[in-house]
């Protein structure tokens, strides 16, 4: 956004761009980013489901197991499929935004609805992560191990959570919310330019 308005600064001071030529750059800076995040939702459509069957398959032995271990893998996968509909309701409002057609008001409350969508997936993921995950390494080296007890791959494992943990939030500012601030960094600056002309 500041590489952006230092642009529009140059091209003022040479007198060769309009209100509308700032209005249709805002605008084109704010649809880069959220052509950006349906991208991202379009590649987790696609390797969800199979990278969660590619884990069942890795975690054969819950199957090979005698009891009812093998329900853990088939939960996991349960879970993605129910969470499926939220991300294709997350996608439609991303869709739904039109720059060109839709006043900066209306473009901001379906900006903000996604935004309170993410911060809710976000928490959802982190506490099924922390709570699937724990579980899954711990049943994963009571089936291999038994009740032997080996620290380095103990350690492993315990870095393994955490790591994953810590990590969602990470990824979802670097996937998500940077996208989200610069749509709204753009409204923001369209409404504040707009807001002298009314």
């Amino acid at each position: 956004m500041k590489k952006l308005w230092q642009e529009i600064d140059q091209l003022k001071e040479k007198q060769q761009i309009s209100t509308d030529k700032i209005k249709s750059m805002l605008k084109k800076s704010g649809k880069s980013a959220l052509d950006e995040l349906i991208r991202i939702l379009k590649i987790n459509f696609s390797i969800a489901i199979p990278a969660v069957i590619i884990f069942c398959y890795f975690s054969r032995i819950f199957f090979e197991t005698d009891g009812y271990y093998f329900l853990y893998p088939l939960l996991i996968l349960i879970t993605c499929i129910i969470v499926t509909p939220f991300q294709i309701k997350q996608y439609r409002i991303l869709k739904e935004i039109d720059f060109a057609k839709m006043s900066v008001v209306e473009v901001s409350a379906k900006i903000l609805k996604y935004q309170n969508m993410i911060q809710k997936m976000q928490l959802f993921e982190i506490i099924c992560v922390a709570i699937y995950l724990g579980f899954y390494l711990y049943l994963f080296y009571l089936l291999n191990c038994g009740y032997q007890i080996i620290w380095g791959l103990i350690i492993f494992n315990c870095a393994v959570w955490i790591g994953a943990v810590i990590m969602i939030p990470v990824l979802y500012k670097k996937w998500f919310f940077n996208r989200i601030k610069r749509i709204k960094e753009s409204l923001k600056e369209l409404k504040e330019f707009e807001e002298p002309n009314n």
